[in-house]
């Protein structure tokens, strides 16, 4: 009895995590589509106030490797414990491949890559992080409502 009850703790904490790291995710991948609009205009102003670093290719391939840290686990724990639905992480993988496509195409020394613009890049890499908001909310939003429905209570 008490080996269940632990057992059941256990998922139970696991459960909060990944709802949480959800949670995590979606506000990540919002203030990255707000990054990657803004930072046109932000970009004349980091130097003043000693931001240069949000401009720095590393801190944002940093930035998508947590992203994508945080999904498999949350997805993973979504798809196999909860509501066994694939399409929030195709979502998700979409617009991380969106992204991290947008990423290497995308000349940091603002020039043009074999006629792939700079406006296209700030257009597709919102877009990603639209996507991979959109994966997290629907995975959330799922693992809730099958908890709710395979709740003993």
């Amino acid at each position: 009895m008490q080996t269940v009850r632990n057992n059941n703790m256990i998922k139970s904490i696991r459960h909060n995590i990944a709802l949480k790291l959800d949670s995590i995710g979606f506000i990540a991948s919002t203030v990255c589509a707000i990054h990657c609009m803004a930072m046109p205009f932000i970009i004349l102003f980091l130097t003043l106030y000693g931001l240069q670093f949000i401009a720095n290719p590393i801190f944002e391939i940093t930035f998508v490797s947590v992203s994508m840290a945080i999904g498999v686990f949350t997805f993973r724990h979504g798809y196999f414990k909860h509501h066994k639905k694939i399409y929030p992480f195709i979502i998700f993988a979409g617009g991380l491949i969106i992204i991290t496509a947008g990423h290497f195409l995308h000349d940091h020394n603002h020039s043009e890559i074999e006629g792939f613009s700079d406006y296209l890049f700030l257009m597709i890499s919102p877009l990603g992080a639209l996507l991979i908001g959109l994966g997290h909310y629907l995975n959330r939003k799922l693992t809730k409502i099958s908890k709710i429905k395979n709740c003993n209570c």
